[in-house]
């Protein structure tokens, strides 16, 4: 195969790739301009940059303002109410009072905050990953060094810090969630079943280990703030 094929081959795979990552952009709801951006990236530098921009559409499409961490936090709720209405005026009560449960909701609720503060910030346009990607790209693919790159490796590096503390925290609180609603159930059985308190008090403590981890982790980061001051 000559070197034309090879090239007419290569610029068929960057235009197909284009095509997916053009549709791809649209379907997330980026701007016509941002993607035909993107798009247009693709045909020199498909390899590289095809992988990051349908990986980036792949992300946005699945993390929805609340749909996660909003979802859990009234899983929580419900299953603490349920929980507790439960155990009211059997030997279990002490496990789970209708104060334990009350802290446990506003820990909840502060990590929920938190989770929405930050995917609404990276919902803006200045904090679109796919975009400080192609940023990055664009500027060593013109040669360029020293501040400029610097620069805008840091800005790329700290959306995805961002990111990666939004989904940490409603990662934590679908776990917490689970975990709420096993211990529902085991109340639940426990007061039906006769069950003995040893088999309940395991999942309580469980569910207070990650509900002072959550309370922690905001607590470090300042709120809805960044893991430590991040450079601009």
């Amino acid at each position: 195969m000559s070197l034309r094929d090879l090239s007419v081959l290569y610029l068929l795979a960057g235009l197909a790739c284009a095509v997916a990552v053009y549709r791809a952009s649209r379907d997330r709801g980026d701007a016509r301009r941002r993607a035909a951006l993107s798009a247009a990236l693709c045909v020199p530098l498909w390899p590289i940059w095809a992988p990051v921009a349908l990986t980036a559409g792949r992300g946005a499409a699945s993390d929805r303002p609340d749909g996660g961490a909003g979802t859990a936090a009234a899983r929580v709720q419900g299953a603490l109410r349920e929980g507790v209405s439960a155990c009211a005026g059997t030997s279990f009560e002490a496990l789970l009072s209708r104060e334990a449960a009350a802290r446990i909701e506003a820990e909840v609720a502060r990590a929920a905050a938190r989770h929405a503060e930050l995917d609404a910030l990276l919902r803006q346009g200045g904090f679109d990953e796919a975009a400080a990607a192609a940023r990055v790209a664009e500027i060593e693919r013109g040669g360029a060094g020293g501040r400029a790159l610097a620069t805008a490796h840091l800005h790329l590096e700290n959306i995805r810090r961002l990111r990666a503390m939004r989904d940490r925290d409603a990662r934590a609180l679908e776990e917490l969630a689970d975990l709420v609603q096993a211990l529902r159930t085991q109340l639940v059985l426990a007061r039906f079943a006769g069950s003995s308190v040893e088999g309940v008090g395991g999942i309580v403590s469980e569910v207070w280990a990650r509900v002072e981890g959550l309370g922690a982790a905001i607590d470090a980061h300042g709120g809805a703030g960044s893991e430590g001051p991040i450079a601009t």
